[in-house]
């Protein structure tokens, strides 16, 4: 322990001015030391990621905008056809009722059935009228 302390002493007495010392340099501050080139790389990788994503979201956006519109186009057509088809069956629906059926047939020459007659041919070719049929008049 004795010999720590008068090596602390010794250099005690160099640091004052004792002969054969040198003297210190005075005090003076150090510019701080530039990025390393370690940190270049993952800043410029971070930034490209935020970049990417930032293209990402506004592309993933975009398509979603676009087809939304999409269906929004197709959901008014789909109502559109609906409408259509609505027109359509009524109109079958009115060329089937019998009154409709019955002037249309008229249009076409067709005049209605008095009394039919039917005719019925046996195995043998021989052939039979069943009542009395009446011709149909001409308007």
């Amino acid at each position: 322990m004795t010999a720590s302390v008068t090596t602390a002493k010794a250099s005690r007495g160099k640091a004052q001015g004792a002969p054969g010392a040198r003297p210190k340099p005075p005090l003076r501050l150090v510019p701080a030391a530039a990025p390393t080139m370690r940190r270049r790389p993952f800043i410029v990788l971070v930034l490209a990621l935020v970049i990417l994503g930032t293209i990402g979201l506004l592309m993933l956006n975009t398509v979603i905008a676009a087809g939304s519109f999409r269906m929004q186009q197709l959901i008014q057509r789909n109502a559109e056809l609906a409408v259509t088809e609505q027109g359509l069956q009524r109109q079958i629906a009115e060329g089937l009722s019998p009154q409709s059926l019955a002037e249309a047939a008229r249009d076409l020459g067709m005049v209605p059935a008095t009394q039919p007659g039917f005719i019925h041919v046996g195995p043998d070719g021989s052939v039979v009228i069943h009542g009395s049929p009446v011709p149909a008049g001409v308007r």
